[in-house]
């Protein structure tokens, strides 16, 4: 697919800009989703499994740092991968079929979500994740129902699973936040991999577009790690960016601005 400087030069902005809202805060997906459906005009269920290029990459970046820290600790994370993995399969599996029946529907569930990450945004649920250091694991069974639904919203949609995930996993686990972080980039290149063969196997994926975005976005992740994580109104410039990105999907994805246009019209 061919696209014109103006396109590139938005997915480059894009993926440099989730890189460090992805660094800093989380939900970069949502600003990447929404630019490659707007800006390079994608059908949303190709740019939705589209974004997974990014995503994988930025995970193994972000991954390989944990591990060369040695400071993190696996153990036990098999109980919880393993739902993780299977869910995310099956929610890719529904993110293609319903993208392929109906895109207007998938569209409505992505407008949804965003909807769910305003309301994480705006509640600031990394500083709860921060105070809650005194709880213990829950049962293995409730484990994996809660790491298998996990799953499941990781394949179907990317947006937001770190936030969700860390949230679980200081609930619901015995990580502590430095492990839990780990942990998290882990399970998400998990829960990535069958969820990128899927949409690889369904021909949801637009290369150009998709190596485009994971070039800005690496580059992004690197410069906040480097500069911007020690500014000290870093996190307050990009928790703003980030509401006014999501107000912005959610307009897109709920179909609310064309409703906005057909009634004004219709006059």
């Amino acid at each position: 697919m061919e696209y014109s400087i103006w396109v590139y030069l938005v997915l480059l902005a894009a993926g440099f800009l989730a890189g460090i809202i992805n660094t800093l805060a989380g939900n970069g997906s949502i600003l990447t989703i929404t630019a490659l459906s707007v800006a390079a005009g994608l059908p949303v269920g190709m740019a939705n499994g589209t974004n997974r290029v990014g995503v994988t990459f930025q995970t193994l970046v972000g991954l390989r740092a944990f591990l060369k820290s040695g400071k993190t600790n696996f153990k036990g994370v098999w109980k919880i991968a393993i739902p993780t993995i299977i869910g995310s399969a099956l929610g890719a599996y529904a993110a293609v079929e319903v993208g392929k029946s109906n895109e207007i529907w998938l569209s409505r569930a992505i407008g949804g979500v965003m909807v769910f990450m305003l309301f994480l945004v705006l509640n600031n649920p990394k500083k709860w994740v921060e105070e809650n250091q005194n709880r213990k694991e829950v049962a293995l069974p409730w484990l994996i129902l809660i790491f298998l639904g996990v799953g499941f919203y990781g394949g179907f949609i990317q947006a937001g699973v770190g936030v969700i995930m860390l949230v679980v996993l200081m609930s619901a686990t015995s990580y502590d936040l430095t492990n839990a972080n780990a942990v998290k980039l882990l399970l998400t290149l998990l829960l990535t991999i069958p969820a990128f063969t899927i949409f690889i196997w369904n021909g949801q994926i637009e290369w150009i577009a998709g190596f485009t975005l994971s070039i800005a976005q690496m580059i992004g992740a690197a410069w906040a790690a480097k500069f911007a994580i020690g500014h000290p109104k870093a996190s307050y410039w990009i928790r703003g960016i980030l509401i006014g990105i999501i107000i912005i999907a959610i307009i897109r994805f709920l179909g609310i601005y064309d409703f906005v246009i057909d009634k004004i019209l219709s006059f």
